[in-house]
């Protein structure tokens, strides 16, 4: 069994159906789905919201929050839609800005886990008019919530590239801080990442390595298995670890058997 916990759905035909054949190839049978508008080339939260509706069954919801825009009362609004998490990019305030408190303060008391991008951005899709700062997103920027919200499960993708260390350091601080490798793991050799992952020693990869979670992002999910592979490989990953990656992680970062 396998749970894709972070994928994108794009505004091209016949990518969902294309996705979901792929990721149905390789036994996905849950996937965290979330849209980031048409800034991204994707659809909106209605998107995911139709999309729910054709793979109920399989399909996790998270609804975007335009974090400097919207308010908590988005959160009520989305998870009165039926989205379980959020998903949250390009914040016009850092992530640790305390305006964004009440924010992840209405996620945590309704549940709402929080996928949030940290680290390198690159040239978005009609960017003119959008206030866009990389700086904003660095993993550090997110002890604020992860500090005054104990109960609010934070994923975090991409590793923070290129921060690696910081976004290890909020690793191994923070137990309610997930993590992924969609992006980095295509980036970087196997080496590298062995490196990266065990330069803290063995009992902080134990316990990091239990919040580490298989995803595909935009990628090809077939493709982001096998990548996964090979670095569970060179890693000596247990099957209690690999099952942990594959789906353990994230259902318990979604709360769920």
């Amino acid at each position: 069994m396998l749970i894709d916990i972070h994928r994108h759905y794009s505004r091209d035909e016949g990518d969902l159906e294309r996705y979901m054949e792929r990721a149905a190839s390789i036994g996905v049978e849950k996937v965290g789905m979330s849209t980031c508008g048409p800034l991204f080339g994707q659809f909106d939260n209605e998107g995911v919201v139709r999309a729910r509706a054709l793979y109920p069954e399989q399909i996790i919801g998270f609804g975007y929050v335009r974090l400097g825009i919207d308010g908590p009362e988005t959160v009520d609004h989305l998870h009165a839609l039926g989205f379980e998490a959020l998903k949250m990019i390009i914040p016009r305030v850092a992530y640790d800005d305390r305006s964004l408190l009440p924010i992840y303060q209405r996620a945590e008391a309704l549940g709402m886990p929080c996928n949030i991008h940290c680290g390198i951005l690159g040239r978005l899709r009609g960017e003119a008019g959008h206030d866009v700062a990389m700086s904003r997103m660095r993993p550090v920027t997110l002890d604020l919530p992860l500090r005054y919200c104990p109960d609010l499960k934070i994923l975090m993708p991409h590793l923070g590239q290129p921060w690696y260390e910081e976004a290890w350091m909020m690793l191994a601080t923070w137990d309610n801080l997930y993590w992924d490798l969609s992006s980095v793991i295509l980036k970087r050799s196997t080496a590298f990442l062995r490196e990266l992952l065990l330069g803290w020693g063995e009992e902080v990869w134990e316990r990091v390595s239990r919040r580490l979670c298989f995803c595909s992002d935009t990628s090809d999910p077939v493709m982001m298995r096998d990548a996964y592979e090979k670095l569970l490989d060179a890693m000596d990953a247990d099957d209690e670890l690999r099952a942990s990656v594959w789906h353990g992680a994230a259902e318990r970062l979604m709360a769920v058997e």
